[in-house]
């Protein structure tokens, strides 16, 4: 894992500068990172000067600890344990032994993709390991608090759209967003064009798209007209 994880960092390091300089010209001062990670996102756009808070929300046990000992001693950052999604509730998170791609979507066991990925990875399944989250949304974790200024950015394997419809309250705020499109069959009940529609009826169109190096997904950067 550690083999396949050398390869994708300097390839996500290159892939998030040149979002980082698109972002520096926006006018917004807070983030919102929805699939941190271990913080390869965050790590960069705490860069953007004129940005003084950012919230993090990660899922996975482990990552989250990573997540914590890195960013719990800066004061510009809030980190959440929580999966994000239209409800909240419990459910069931399932690990992927290349975590970055851990997800509460159900996944398309036929995908030629995954079975690249696991082939890579040398996993016997599509995840190793599932276990209980707690799930909370956009629309009550920030109620009351002014996101007018705000990129959201959602990176959460294939569970977007679900944690759009739980931002519908704020999304009438917020002015910037950007969602990872995934290429490919990866998850079932997946549709990118579901997305653009959702987002569409709340005003927004897209601006900017930043393809991944390996050409296997691209961050979209939506903006409120």
């Amino acid at each position: 894992m550690a083999f396949i994880e050398k390869i994708f960092n300097p390839l996500s390091t290159f892939h998030h500068k040149r979002i980082y300089k698109y972002l520096c010209e926006l006018d917004i001062e807070k983030i919102i990172d929805i699939g941190a990670h271990k913080g390869e996102f965050l790590e960069k756009m705490l860069k953007i000067e004129k940005v003084n808070t950012f919230y993090a929300f990660e899922p996975q046990k482990n990552i989250f600890n990573e997540l914590s000992e890195k960013f719990s001693n800066n004061k510009k950052v809030t980190l959440f344990n929580y999966a994000m999604d239209e409800e909240i509730a419990k459910k069931k998170l399932k690990i992927n032994r290349l975590s970055m791609t851990s997800s509460l979507a159900e996944i398309n066991e036929k995908s030629l993709y995954l079975k690249f990925k696991n082939f890579l990875t040398r996993a016997k399944s599509n995840f190793e390991d599932e276990y209980e989250v707690q799930t909370n949304t956009v629309d009550k974790i920030f109620e009351g608090i002014n996101l007018k200024k705000t990129l959201l950015k959602i990176d959460v394997e294939g569970f977007e759209i679900n944690v759009l419809k739980g931002s519908q309250t704020k999304l009438k705020e917020i002015p910037f967003i950007l969602l990872e499109n995934q290429f490919g069959n990866h998850y079932k009940n997946y549709n990118f064009n579901e997305i653009i529609k959702l987002l569409s009826n709340q005003n927004f169109k897209i601006c900017k798209k930043f393809i991944f190096p390996t050409m296997h997904y691209q961050d979209v950067l939506f903006k409120k007209i």
